[in-house]
């Protein structure tokens, strides 16, 4: 991982694609841990064989509202808000409307810290330690605060939560627009947001269907050593975007010799996929928890994409983000039963510190 400021300038221009094969069966949990470690999260697509009839339960189980709520900053670090809402379950914020390359950002990542992207403006203003930002190229114009809620020395009885707050007080005055979440911590489930002003919104759901469509090859991919894996594993992240973004698969990217969901066909046929597609804040616990009780009855290659938002200002792990010309901050899974198997693309914009 790289954390250095600055980044070479070549790597500042190069967006990454970070493939990982994991066992189903391991108790690491490699492909979970991808998924729950990468807090902020819009669109989550399963394409599935349309023979898999249990997907748009499993949705329906685990999502569900998320909301819009007018705060000041300062109501985030509120001692009845932190027992009541960060403590007690999972809770995700963002600010809304603002750009990771031009605004101060906002954001509660799930797990108690509390993450500003600031202009250097309101950072010297603001007079809270914090660390340079690594995007974009001119140092000192950006800078990066971290909070962690949960630690002692947010008591209201510490000086430095006193001056957190009073600093807060002084230099964000007006509310700010928040999309919020909170949820079950186990299950991510959603919870009512009681609070006042709140307004719930409901995700987006569709589903569609792919007809026809040759899935990508699982040949090779058992062996990450072979020569033309990193070729079929590009092969493999190329279709299922196409697929959850429901433009035509190519063929071309899908050999008449590869093997197909659920079974292997004789060369001519194809297969009918469903694709689901569900759009709103949306819980890393609770796309997990949709994929490990999907994933437990799967017999067929069933294939993942999730996007996060744009302008989050971490992407996995608390790894800074930023938006250069794409924001860039996506990933897909490929489950191979057969294999017992996963394969992990992790997509990463130029200016993302995850590598």
């Amino acid at each position: 991982m790289s954390s250095h400021i600055p980044l070479p300038k070549e790597k500042h221009h190069k967006s990454k694609l970070y493939v990982t094969r994991s066992s189903l069966s391991s108790s690491k949990n490699e492909h979970i841990k991808a998924i729950e470690t990468h807090p902020f999260n819009y669109r989550l697509s399963i394409i599935a064989p349309a023979s898999v009839n249990n997907v748009q339960q499993t949705l329906a189980k685990y999502i569900g509202p998320y909301f819009q709520i007018s705060l000041k900053l300062s109501d985030l670090i509120d001692p009845g808000f932190i027992s009541n809402y960060v403590k007690r379950n999972t809770l995700i914020a963002l600010c809304k409307d603002r750009y990771i390359d031009a605004d101060d950002v906002v954001a509660i990542d799930g797990r108690g810290t509390l993450i500003l992207s600031v202009c250097k403006d309101t950072y010297e203003t603001l007079g809270l330690a914090g660390s340079q930002a690594q995007f974009p190229l001119q140092r000192g114009s950006r800078f990066i605060i971290k909070i962690d809620l949960l630690a002692e020395f947010m008591d209201p009885m510490k000086k430095y939560y006193q001056r957190v707050r009073s600093r807060f007080d002084v230099v964000f005055t007006e509310p700010i627009e928040f999309l919020m979440g909170y949820y079950d911590a186990q299950t991510g489930t959603p919870i009512t947001l009681d609070l006042p002003g709140a307004t719930a919104i409901e995700p987006q759901m569709k589903h569609s269907l792919l007809h026809g469509a040759s899935s990508p090859s699982v040949d090779g991919l058992a062996d990450t050593q072979a020569n033309a894996w990193i070729g079929r594993a590009q092969e493999a992240f190329e279709w299922v975007g196409l697929a959850a973004s429901g433009l035509p698969v190519i063929d071309s990217l899908c050999k008449s010799d590869k093997t197909r969901a659920c079974q292997a066909p004789a060369s001519d046929s194809q297969v009918d996929f469903k694709v689901f597609t569900v759009t709103g804040m949306l819980s890393a616990k609770a796309i997990s928890s949709v994929v490990k009780e999907m994933v437990s009855e799967l017999s067929c290659n069933t294939y993942v994409c999730v996007w996060g938002y744009d302008d989050a200002p971490v992407s996995w792990k608390l790894y800074e983000h930023n938006y250069f010309t794409s924001g860039e901050n996506m990933y897909a899974q490929m489950y191979i039963p057969s294999q017992n198997s996963c394969l992990t693309f992790q997509a990463c914009g130029a200016w993302d510190a995850f590598s």
